[in-house]
């Protein structure tokens, strides 16, 4: 069983709080950019496409947290983002496409709830975008938590680490 003092729940929920925010974000603006040109039944209605573009990326935020969740589980280091590796960012690259990878394979040939355009590049009849995104609004928005969480200077200049939690 883990055991964590109060004051690193406190610190937990800001990492969690954090990546989700910056997780949305990031997603939003994925989504915002591609999903129009690259999906049939898609258009630039904003009654309707604005409020799908903030449901998903409500989504695809919980999927990046769970992502981080994932890794830190992995590597027995809830706060694996103030210093991120090629081991911990490949593992975050394979964990986003397999989860992307079977989102998209429901959705598409199972329940048939989507389908893309002439303009969306395709592997194995899967879109390429989606694919890539949770990978890289993951590793985009880890980076943008760990930067936020660890990387600012005290007033002597030096970088301060503010949380430190492994099981």
């Amino acid at each position: 069983m883990f055991k964590i003092n109060p004051k690193q729940i406190g610190e937990l929920c800001l990492v969690f709080v954090l990546i989700f925010v910056c997780a949305y974000m990031v997603n939003y603006v994925w989504e915002s950019s591609h999903a129009v040109f690259l999906y049939e039944d898609h258009d630039f209605n904003a009654m309707r496409y604005v409020p799908m573009v903030a449901y998903v990326s409500l989504i695809d935020g919980f999927l990046v947290l769970g992502i981080y969740l994932f890794v830190a589980t992995l590597w027995k280091d809830m706060a694996w983002i103030q210093e991120m590796n090629g081991r911990k960012i490949c593992t975050v690259l394979i964990a986003g496409l397999l989860l992307a990878a079977a989102i998209e394979y429901r959705k598409v040939f199972v329940t048939r709830s989507w389908s893309y355009n002439q303009l969306m590049p395709t592997i194995f009849g899967l879109g390429l975008s989606p694919l890539l995104q949770l990978s890289m609004t993951g590793l985009w928005a880890f980076w943008l938590s760990g930067r936020v969480l660890y990387h600012r200077e005290n007033p002597e200049g030096r970088r301060i680490k503010q949380i430190n939690i492994k099981f």
